[in-house]
């Protein structure tokens, strides 16, 4: 099963170029980046995928994400945030009932 996420060295490896010209796309804005917790980069694949087939000279413009994709990527990234949450809710439920 392929990662929904990748970081710089799998993304540059995914797209067969160096990290230096990785960045250099980022830079130009023509690959969506994602922070994780303000200091993480990572790729979505279907961005990859997206710039792979303009190809880099083709100027690959940045594709605006919808709120049910920024849901989901936020279920995806905080998920064991949020059960951990309701775990302690649960417990302190039955301590305190």
């Amino acid at each position: 099963m392929m990662k929904k996420f990748l970081t710089p060295n799998e993304a540059a490896d995914y797209l067969g170029v160096s990290e230096e010209e990785l960045q250099k796309a980022v830079d130009k804005g023509k690959i969506a980046t994602y922070r994780i917790g303000g200091i993480y980069t990572r790729f979505r694949v279907d961005d990859l995928n997206s710039y792979h087939r303009k190809g880099p000279g083709r100027g690959g413009q940045r594709q605006s994400t919808t709120f049910s994709d920024r849901i989901k990527d936020f279920f995806y990234f905080n998920d064991f945030y949020i059960y951990s949450g309701i775990a302690v809710i649960v417990v302190l439920y039955f301590i305190f009932k």
